[in-house]
């Protein structure tokens, strides 16, 4: 089922600045001072270098720089006579009266930043109309980027780049139009956001005022590739496990209701029965994330209370999803079945039980499916399933 966001005029952008697209072709911001300032929606190059503003969209083929001291892009149109080949080069250059270093993009084929240069590549790519001839290239350098990141410092780095988280969430979007990248491309940039900001409570806050948060409930709402759609509920768990501000804006969106109402085991829209598993494990194990108290402590009152309420229909959706529609999976895979997605409702069950005591009550019909269960797998070898169970059962009867 599609559900429909409530739309946002306003879009937060780089350096707490706030974009409004029109439809004349601009772009509205409002300055510090309070005034508003408004330029084309679409980059008009000359032959001198420009500034790109927040939000414009870059067409290809133009020679693009940042400052590395400013994170300022400039853009201008390619010189004729620059380049004979295809490709891209991080090259060192002056800028007039001005000593700070300047990392140029030109297509050239030498390297001499691979940080850099896998960081204009994803600018380049996410600021314009997918262009399928650039695929492996921009797969292999989001391969390398997900490998650097893993470095707190390049996270940073990336992070602080303006457009990039931008950048990253447009090639992650699978209802980009006309068309969108891969899935594995797409799965690659998700991995690339929710490895930035995982356990690292700065860049969460970045990432959180430069819109990731309704940016990845869109994604994988509109996700069609189940294996894509489990790095971008990564992402969305990495965003919003321990951070307030994060976990409140995805429960103001509604964001509970969306994820939830993703049901890999039932829906036509996700093909392959073992990657479907797998994702649907993830977002019973992220619901779970957010209805944890523990880690979101800090929560307005108005957010605890929604998540409360809704801690009570996810308890109904587990034990009904249980009794009803999952199957031992992994027969295909294992010459015995496993049990893993039934632990992962059964310990996402026991903790809403002792969270939300008031609220997460189970049914006799339940109780007796149960019963039902421990009888038909007593002789099964899987021991954490039985105790799993026969917990459940001991503190429910």
């Amino acid at each position: 089922m599609r559900v429909q966001l409530q739309t946002f005029g306003w879009l937060l952008v780089a350096f707490g600045s706030f974009v409004k697209s029109e439809a004349n072709g601009t772009i509205c911001s409002i300055n510090s001072d309070g005034t508003e300032s408004c330029y084309p929606r679409i980059f008009q190059a000359t032959s001198e270098f420009q500034n790109i503003l927040p939000g414009q969209h870059v067409p290809p083929e133009l020679h693009i720089r940042i400052d590395m001291q400013t994170g300022q892009r400039q853009a201008r149109l390619m010189p004729a006579d620059s380049y004979s080949q295809p490709g891209i080069e991080v090259v060192e250059a002056n800028v007039a009266n001005n000593e700070q270093k300047v990392f140029a993009v030109a297509p050239q084929p030498a390297h001499k930043d691979q940080m850099q240069e896998l960081v204009n590549l994803v600018l380049e790519t996410g600021s314009r109309m997918v262009d399928r001839s650039v695929d492996k290239r921009l797969e292999q350098s989001l391969e390398e980027l997900k490998d650097i990141v893993y470095d707190p410092k390049q996270a940073e780095r990336l992070m602080d780049t303006p457009g990039a988280i931008s950048a990253l969430l447009s090639i992650g979007n699978p209802a980009h139009r006309p068309i969108s990248w891969p899935p594995s491309t797409r799965r690659l940039a998700s991995i690339i956001v929710g490895t930035m900001v995982q356990n690292n409570p700065e860049l969460q806050s970045k990432a959180q005022r430069a819109g990731a948060v309704p940016a990845l409930i869109h994604m994988l709402r509109d996700e069609t590739d189940a294996r894509t759609a489990g790095k971008h509920v990564f992402a969305l768990s990495a965003l919003t496990r321990g951070h307030a501000l994060a976990l409140e804006q995805f429960v103001q969106l509604d964001g509970l209701r969306i994820v939830s109402s993703i049901n890999p085991l039932e829906s036509t829209v996700f093909r392959g029965e073992n990657e479907s598993a797998k994702l649907d494990m993830r977002i019973v194990r992220f619901i779970e994330d957010v209805l944890n108290p523990e880690f979101n402590p800090r929560i307005p009152s108005t957010s605890a209370s929604m998540i409360s309420q809704f801690a009570s229909v996810w308890c109904t959706t587990l034990s009904s999803r249980l009794t009803s529609s999952l199957e031992d999976v992994d027969s295909a895979q294992s010459e015995r079945p496993t049990y893993e997605r039934r632990l992962a409702y059964l310990h996402s069950l026991e903790l809403l039980q002792q969270a939300y005591s008031d609220t997460c009550k189970v049914s006799s019909g339940f109780k007796d499916w149960i019963h039902n269960e421990l009888a038909r797998v007593k002789h099964v070898s899987d021991d954490e399933y039985n105790q799993a169970l026969v917990n459940f059962y001991e503190s429910n009867v």
